[in-house]
């Protein structure tokens, strides 16, 4: 008989030590020491001169490096608009962004922190469903938004989901419009990272959106989400406000669950058709922790008696 004892993903379980994470936004982050929390632990970084984030569109390479201060962590990078860092030398590279470096965009970050643990977050992003009851006054529909037009591809080192349906998108229906396709395509990347590609049929524009998280404790999360539009789209900053209206409702909702941190045993839940995304991104969590687990248990066997 199956095993249905709930495993239960805290913030700070130490295989997360082997994975990138970000801890803070690039522009944020001077020659001044910048000091941030993940996974329980002080990590401590500056920027090696004076010279600003180099922006969208560009290489890190443009802007002055970020160095670690007592060695309060493994490697750093800078990517997206975020500064990144890994506890412990990380298995699997930060994954690429196909429109970050495309000067046919442009991009800002928005931020907010939940005790909710980053894998309930990731989780909710990943929910199709619920636009029609939790996000009715942001982009949701009266008619519910179920799983037709959902398709799953599950490759090992990463979860795709593709979803073709009719939403009400709140800014680019402003003036009541009565709804418009939108095909999505969620990339999800273990452990907390959420690639958003959308296209509009009707007009033919495109946009994207990232989320991730950053497991500070085990009683919190920061949560940044990269928006990113056209570059003929004026409305940037209205887009980023929207996007943090959408946050917040989800944010809202998690924040409500009786346990806040994500259970990986599929069997210990109930989950329906239109949570495949969801149970993909469980299984492959849990194989990229054990790869993470077994990376640790390597290095210790290679340090001398």
């Amino acid at each position: 008989m199956a095993d249905n004892t709930p495993i239960l993903l805290d913030n700070d379980d130490p295989r997360l030590r082997r994975a990138w994470h970000p801890i803070g936004r690039a522009q944020d982050i001077g020659e001044e020491p910048w000091t941030a929390t993940l996974l329980g632990q002080t990590v401590c970084v500056r920027r090696a001169g004076s010279r600003m984030w180099p922006g969208h569109g560009t290489s890190a390479d443009a802007a002055d490096p970020i160095v670690i201060l007592d060695d309060t962590a493994a490697d750093v990078a800078e990517r997206y608009g975020l500064v990144w860092a890994a506890l412990e030398p990380p298995i699997a590279p930060i994954p690429d962004y196909p429109e970050w470096f495309d000067d046919a965009y442009q991009s800002d970050v928005l931020t907010r922190q939940t005790h909710v643990a980053a894998g309930i977050v990731i989780d909710n992003f990943l929910d199709v469903t619920h636009f029609s009851y939790l996000h009715r006054q942001s982009f949701g529909r009266s008619r519910p938004v179920t799983d037709d037009g959902y398709r799953i591809t599950a490759r090992g080192d990463f979860v795709q989901l593709e979803h073709d349906t009719i939403i009400q998108e709140g800014r680019r229906n402003s003036e009541g419009g009565l709804g418009e396709r939108r095909i999505a395509t969620y990339t999800y990347w273990p452990p907390y990272i959420c690639h958003l590609q959308m296209y509009f049929p009707g007009d033919g524009e495109r946009a994207a959106a990232t989320i991730v998280c950053q497991p500070e404790s085990a009683a919190s999360t920061r949560v940044y989400v990269t928006v990113i539009v056209p570059r003929t789209d004026p409305g940037l900053d209205e887009q980023v406000t929207f996007s943090r209206r959408v946050l917040d409702e989800d944010l809202t909702i998690v924040s409500r669950m009786p346990d806040p941190r994500l259970c990986l045993t599929v069997r210990a839940e109930f989950h329906t058709r239109a949570d495949r995304a969801s149970v993909e991104m469980r299984r492959t969590m849990l194989d990229f922790l054990e790869e993470c687990g077994l990376a640790q248990a390597g290095a210790r066997e290679e340090v001398p008696a």
